[in-house]
């Protein structure tokens, strides 16, 4: 079998386009709502554009006329999308006009486009979660900072050539914010800035922190001492130590957002100052 010629597909294209007008339209003559609508030599309605003194094809100054509910439009609709890379409503309907002239084509397009897969896949909308409620530990009254979520930022490059990192501490209840200078991310530098916030904004009850080393290594310490010896002894009770769940990024909002806005002072703020004591005067 020989493959088909340009001009054989194109008469087998007239001819079933002209069974879905005859299928479509009662008759030649039926009135198509103001469009100037003729027919030409090969029994098919077009439509006269006003393109037609433009040095263009017949079809682009006269397109064909298709209806708007036919299984054979919305087949040369689907084929023209898929051939153009899944294009959009209003590129396709550029597309078609340069052919056809597809009655309610905006309405006609849209509704054979809203069934491609593939263009439901990318323009699905993400299902949305009910908001939870907080927890009793950010809506009671009690002191600053006894309920406390905790993160390290940075680093910062300081001028001496060392880095520095920035752990944030703030109020679950009332977004107050503590800063704290540290050198390293390891447990001991963390639990020096622990004890340094401690001294200043009182025992904390709760702590909130994401799965960071230096966080675990700290709470691995504390569950080493004898607890019910110190509340016996010092009515101190024991830190509860909660941590984000495993890869969940999107846990521990509270204090993220407020590294966000700590980071966008500190890069106009401590460009220009990157001394040790500096910085620490500037985060006091």
């Amino acid at each position: 079998h020989r493959p088909l010629r340009m001009d054989e597909i194109k008469r087998t294209e007239e001819k079933v386009v002209c069974c879905v007008q005859k299928e479509s339209f009662e008759s030649k003559s039926q009135n198509h709502k103001n469009l100037p609508v003729f027919v030409d030599d090969r029994g098919l309605l077009r439509v006269k554009t006003r393109l037609v003194l433009n040095d263009d094809c017949e079809d682009y100054k006269f397109p064909i006329l298709l209806p708007s509910s036919h299984p054979i439009v919305a087949l040369i609709i689907m084929e023209q999308h898929i051939a153009h890379q899944h294009a959009g409503i209003q590129s396709m309907l550029v597309i078609m006009r340069e052919k056809f002239w597809i009655k309610r084509g905006r309405k006609t397009i849209g509704g054979v486009l809203s069934k491609c897969a593939r263009c439901q896949k990318f323009n699905s909308k993400a299902a949305k979660a009910p908001v939870a409620p907080l927890t009793l530990e950010r809506i009671t009254n009690c002191n600053a900072f006894q309920s406390t979520g905790i993160d390290m930022a940075g680093p910062l490059y300081l001028r001496n050539g060392e880095k520095a990192w920035v752990v944030l501490f703030t109020c679950a209840v009332y977004r107050a914010v503590h800063l704290e200078l540290v050198q390293s991310l390891s447990t001991v530098s963390f639990m020096a800035a622990f004890r340094r916030f401690i001294s200043r904004r009182g025992r904390i009850l709760v702590i909130y922190t994401d799965n960071g080393t230096n966080f675990i290594g700290m709470n691995n310490l504390l569950k080493q001492l004898d607890w019910k010896t110190i509340e016996e002894k010092f009515q101190i009770h024991q830190i509860t130590w909660k941590f984000n769940p495993p890869s969940a990024p999107w846990w521990g909002g509270m204090w993220e957002r407020l590294v966000r806005m700590d980071q966008h002072y500190w890069r106009r703020k401590i460009q220009q100052v990157l001394w040790r004591r500096k910085i620490q005067q500037v985060l006091s």
